[in-house]
């Protein structure tokens, strides 16, 4: 096991959080403040079964922040204690893909875990922020601590990491 840490914004956890039954939900995991943009061929909203569904080219999008998949479904909490509109957990189905302007994460599937504090995304997965890479069969962020880990193909996880382009080095010289 590798630990990654900070390779994924804050934002991906914002994105996954989505609560389409009202703004307790999208509050409880959004700090960000600009609009969310919800879009799919269809949208299914079941207050019965506690579920929420977008169904073909379905995104949600806030502040640069885009989370795609064939399927995103959502589902509430229910029983003793849970607020109208609490997530219990978001499920991309089919390939899922979270893009900002400086990452980008791609997986078979991902699930967010409300009460777990958790994202994971499952097969495949590549992660890239800059030009680094790191390549893995499993990614689990843990969105209290900010801890990551990334589980390897083939019992390795493969990376390509480059150093930030953008603080110099001195090599070993200083101008007084």
């Amino acid at each position: 096991m590798t630990q990654l840490k900070t390779l994924v914004a804050p934002g991906l956890l914002l994105l996954l959080g989505l609560g389409l039954a009202g703004g307790t939900a999208w509050a409880q995991a959004n700090s960000g403040n600009g609009p969310v943009e919800v879009a799919a061929d269809d949208l299914v909203y079941d207050p019965e079964a506690g579920v929420s569904i977008l169904v073909g080219n379905a995104s949600v999008a806030q502040d640069g922040a885009v989370l795609r998949a064939p399927r995103i479904r959502v589902t509430y909490l229910r029983g003793t204690g849970a607020t109208n509109g609490d997530i219990d957990k978001v499920y991309t189905e089919g390939e899922a893909f979270y893009v900002t302007a400086t990452e980008k994460i791609r997986g078979d599937r991902a699930v967010y875990d409300a009460p777990a504090n958790t994202v994971q995304f499952f097969g495949n997965v590549v992660a890239v922020q800059g030009k680094s890479v790191l390549k893995g069969s499993q990614l689990t962020l843990n969105t209290k601590p900010r801890a990551s880990t990334m589980r390897g193909m083939d019992g390795r996880v493969r990376a390509v990491i480059l150093p930030n382009q953008g603080q110099g080095s001195n090599s070993g010289s200083a101008k007084k």
